[in-house]
């Protein structure tokens, strides 16, 4: 990973041995050491988990926020965050989930698919993905082969790897380019530096496309586009030079594949397609035409024979790109961590303590349990032995009322392609309550209230101080970060303990809208052994009470964001 002005950033090196405790995780190996963090393996309360320790620092905050709003099918699952040490924090404990497979580059050479299966299997889908991720406000600014791992379990690509990442309205962190791989720059990205007059750089999801280009450039090709760093002219081959067409280079690859490819290679953005949609219909588009030529294997030779599950453990074959010559580690010693801090309103780095848990919804993106994610050495991943699901167990269903369930949509205004219509199906529902809103924009926010008797004698004896947030989730939620709601009952569940409060506690309550924004009031709390227990508890999103509603809301849905934290009151304001 370079920095805007050509360098290599120093990497956060951390160096830990098997059985140490790093905020309440036992530490198993190491995984990978990367630009921005050490990345471990490691176990706690049973599961297993991808750890990464990145700086307490600004652009640890970003990747924490990014990874949050990132929640989305085929990308990689992260379930919260903790400081370490324990007594003078310099590190986030970023706990991610493990996943297995190979990088795309290696899981292309020992595979050699097909053009057909190529686009179909993880083409369209990493296409889909990059929709998504864009649709949520978030540019992850290094995609590249080794920053996409092929889920084993299911031949799926996974996104991984968000530190270089940035979201709509996150802090600039450099002045000219922001941190990314030389060969995957984009032409406007290489002008912009070279007229540099003292701005940052505006990137966009078309620097994402631009560098999935490149990537699909080298798998039907076996060579990058460009060149690369060592390469003196490749900068200018990037802002002049159009590379050979990959059907001459590979007489395999189908014409219409490769001219696809070269398109998302054109030096002019608006001679590229508009957006990941655009490009995921186009492929799919491109495959529906498909001859003969698009079912042999793309180079010589088949397939490699199928590995025992144990070789995929060891470190993938050598990626396109050479790493940076990684500078010396640094020991440091892991004191063990007693607790979790629940998530605040804000994100504060530097500070001694307040760092919180985030964990997020188990992935429910299809009618079997999903397999866990995994990573190789330069990813959060795992090797194939570790396949214990590390997301949030079942929900023990106990609540008299029904849990509601979301919906997915990128958005309700924009075409969907033929896959997105079939995920949409296979996931979607809308959150149902018992009554409608008559107009969410026009009416007030609810009026303040009294908690119920007994709240405040609740979260005394479960040990919750007013002001705390934590995180839940809906029991049904499938894993998307759009949701439609509706006024009415509404069950959200805990995933991990609240003070007293146990695994898959449930908090019943209702959902107001008002003033452009979506409004939860929880007044119950269902214990795992069936218990009821007063509470007083608000939602609130990020810093605000309530979740912003999205501009394509009706009167009677409102399409949010769902930032699902809940805060204790004294009373509803």
């Amino acid at each position: 990973m370079h920095d805007d002005m050509g360098g290599v950033w120093e990497r956060p090196w951390v160096e830990l041995t098997p059985g140490e405790r790093v905020a309440g995780f036992i530490i198993e190996g190491k995984l990978a050491s990367g630009s921005f963090g050490t990345v471990f393996k490691a176990s706690r309360d049973g599961r297993r988990f991808a750890v990464k320790l990145v700086p307490m620092d600004k652009r640890g905050n970003r990747e924490v926020d990014a990874l949050r709003r990132a929640q989305l099918p085929n990308v990689v699952s992260f379930h919260g965050y903790s400081v370490w040490p324990d007594e003078e924090p310099r590190f986030l404990v970023l706990a991610l989930e493990l996943i297995e497979g190979r990088s795309l580059d290696v899981w292309a050479r020992e595979e050699n698919p097909s053009a057909l299966e190529l686009v179909h299997q993880v083409l369209v889908p990493l296409a889909s993905t990059l929709a998504d991720v864009h649709a949520a406000g978030v540019v992850h600014r290094d995609v590249k082969e080794t920053n996409i791992i092929i889920r084993e379990a299911d031949g799926q690509p996974v996104l991984v790897d968000f530190g270089a990442a940035a979201y709509e309205g996150a802090p600039r962190l450099t002045m000219r380019l922001p941190p990314g791989t030389p060969e995957y720059r984009s032409p406007e990205a290489l002008r912009f530096a070279r007229a540099w007059e003292g701005e940052p750089y505006p990137g966009g999801p078309g620097d994402d496309l631009w560098a999935l280009g490149v990537a699909i450039y080298g798998l039907l090709t076996r060579e990058l586009p460009f060149g690369d760093r060592h390469d003196q002219g490749m900068v200018r081959a990037i802002l002049e030079q159009a590379p050979s067409a990959p059907h001459v280079l590979n007489p395999r690859v189908p014409p219409a594949l490769g001219e696809l490819c070269l398109r998302m290679l054109e030096k002019a953005p608006e001679a590229r397609f508009a957006d990941a949609q655009a490009l995921e219909a186009a492929l799919e588009d491109a495959a529906a035409q498909a001859d003969d030529v698009w079912r042999a294997p793309l180079f010589p030779g088949g397939r490699q024979e199928k590995r025992p599950a144990s070789a995929l453990a060891s470190p993938p074959a050598q990626p396109l790109v050479p790493a940076p010559t990684p500078s010396p580690p640094s020991e440091i010693r892991a004191r063990p961590v007693r607790r979790w801090w629940p998530w605040a309103a804000g994100l504060v780095l530097g500070t001694a303590v307040g760092m919180g848990l985030m964990v997020l919804t188990p992935r429910t993106t299809s009618p079997t349990t999903p397999p866990p994610q995994q990573a190789v050495p330069r990813q959060e991943i795992a090797p194939v032995d570790l396949t214990e699901e590390v997301g949030p167990g079942a929900a023990p269903q106990t609540s008299p009322t029904p849990a509601p369930v979301a919906r997915a949509t990128r958005s309700e205004n924009s075409a969907m392609t033929k896959s997105q219509k079939i995920r949409s199906l296979a996931a979607a529902t809308c959150l149902v309550g018992s009554a409608c809103a008559s107009g969410p924009q026009q009416r007030p926010p609810p009026k303040p209230a009294e908690c119920p008797p007994g709240a405040a004698a609740t979260l005394e004896q479960f040990r919750i101080r007013e002001g705390e947030t934590h995180i839940t989730y809906f029991p049904a939620f499938s894993k998307t970060r759009v949701a439609i709601v509706r006024e009415g009952p509404i069950t959200v569940e805990q995933p991990v303990s609240w003070g007293l409060f146990p695994d898959s506690t449930r908090f019943m309550g209702h959902v107001f809208f008002g003033a452009g924004r979506v409004y939860g009031r929880f007044t119950q709390a269902i214990l795992p052994n069936g218990e009821s227990v007063p509470v007083c508890l608000e939602w609130l999103s990020p810093n605000e009470l309530g979740i912003k509603m999205k501009p394509e809301s009706t009167a009677e849905e409102a399409h949010i964001i769902y930032d699902p934290r809940i805060q204790a009151v004294s009373r509803f304001h």
